[in-house]
């Protein structure tokens, strides 16, 4: 059965081999070059030239999100300024809702969709660095430490409520902020987040399809009756049992209220994760190499799947396909930057690439991306 399969499927194996020795082919899933909720509105001497004017405006915002997103804020400056006419060369689609229009005014919300090989291009050709991996869901626990005790569910939680209004889509490190509902209780305290007590932690991070959890804890300093700093401390506790962590403590002013200072100090401790995660995972175009390795399949819908996840590896640059056997296709992988960091990327499209006793093996996590994709519908 295997045999015939083989025998059926080696025609399409070697027709996406064709188009895969050119390049990566087009992800079904690019979150990272999807940018929604444009909101656009313009006047003009008539409805055409309004709505013209609010596209043209519109293909400038998403463009400046996206490079927001992927690029590190020191690089930024680098990117060449385009005006919409040079941006849209970079758009491979986009999407018009609420579209409302009077004889000199045009308003919409959009959703950019942009050509993940286009940009790629552009950016290299530029000499901009950047990032467009996306991380697993991190889970927040914002812990409140006030007059000695820890604050998670109890209400008022302003530290908390401050985590849960940030935006959360279109991020390249999802940060999920949990319901604080019954379950969320039943799972871990706040001492017990402060603790880091592992079990805990696995069990409140599963239900929300994290692979992370990062526990946030912020304090007041007070002197003299008045907030003098805010002090944060996040540690983040992985999957593989490591542990990181990062403190930071600002003056706050006397003028703000507590929700004003919590609201600021999440602001900037979600874009020091961003940019710290888009520093770590830059494309390095100036280094790369490529290996042959074995792929088991059990047949072609499995491929296909293993295929799509290649082609949605930010650091592949191609992949071909040397040979096939009774259930497994021999491949030729070629990478940017160093092996470590591309099988850090497979691994995060569920993909594992390890040394068996014959070379390279290439094989796919049966049980990948179920938790993941409920944290992807909360982050919307």
């Amino acid at each position: 059965m295997r045999q015939q399969w083989a025998m059926a499927a080696a025609g399409a194996l070697f027709a996406w081999a064709a188009a895969a020795a050119f390049g990566p082919a087009a992800a079904s899933n690019a979150e990272a070059f999807l940018v929604r909720d444009v909101a656009v509105d313009a006047t003009a001497a008539n409805a055409t030239a309004a709505r013209d004017r609010a596209l043209a405006r519109g293909h400038s915002v998403a463009f400046g999100r996206l490079i927001a997103r992927i690029v590190p804020v020191g690089e930024v400056a680098r990117v060449p300024r385009l005006d919409a006419a040079a941006i849209a060369p970079l758009v491979q689609s986009f999407e018009v809702d609420g579209e409302k229009t009077s004889r000199v005014r045009y308003l919409a919300r959009l959703t950019f969709r942009f050509d993940r090989t286009a940009l790629r291009r552009f950016l290299r050709a530029s000499g901009v660095p950047f990032a467009v991996a996306r991380s697993r869901p991190v889970l927040v626990l914002p812990v409140l430490r006030s007059a000695g005790t820890y604050l998670l569910w109890d209400r008022p939680n302003p530290w908390r409520e401050a985590w849960a209004g940030l935006p959360r889509a279109g991020k390249l490190v999802p940060l999920v902020s949990p319901a604080g509902d019954l379950q969320d209780l039943r799972d871990i305290s706040a001492r017990q987040a402060v603790a880091g007590e592992s079990a805990r932690l696995r069990a409140i991070a599963g239900r929300y399809g994290a692979e992370s959890v990062a526990v946030m804890v912020a304090s007041q300093r007070r002197a003299d009756g008045s907030p003098a700093a805010l002090r944060v401390s996040v540690t983040t506790h992985g999957a593989d049992g490591r542990k990181r962590t990062l403190a930071e403590t600002r003056p706050v002013g006397p003028d703000a209220t507590d929700g004003e200072r919590y609201r600021a100090a999440a602001a900037r401790i979600a874009r020091r994760i961003q940019e710290a995660w888009k520093s770590e995972n830059l494309l390095l175009f100036h280094r790369g190499g490529q290996l042959d390795a074995a792929v088991p399949v059990s047949g072609l819908d499995e491929w296909v799947a293993i295929s799509r996840a290649l082609a949605d590896t930010p650091s592949s640059d191609g992949t071909r396909v040397l040979a096939l056997s009774r259930g497994a296709v021999d491949v030729r992988l070629r990478y940017f930057g160093d092996i470590e960091g591309f099988r850090a990327a497979l691994r995060r499209n569920d993909l594992d690439l390890h040394r068996g006793a014959g070379g390279w093996v290439l094989r796919r996590h049966r049980d990948g991306g179920a938790g993941a994709n409920r944290a992807a519908r909360s982050e919307r």
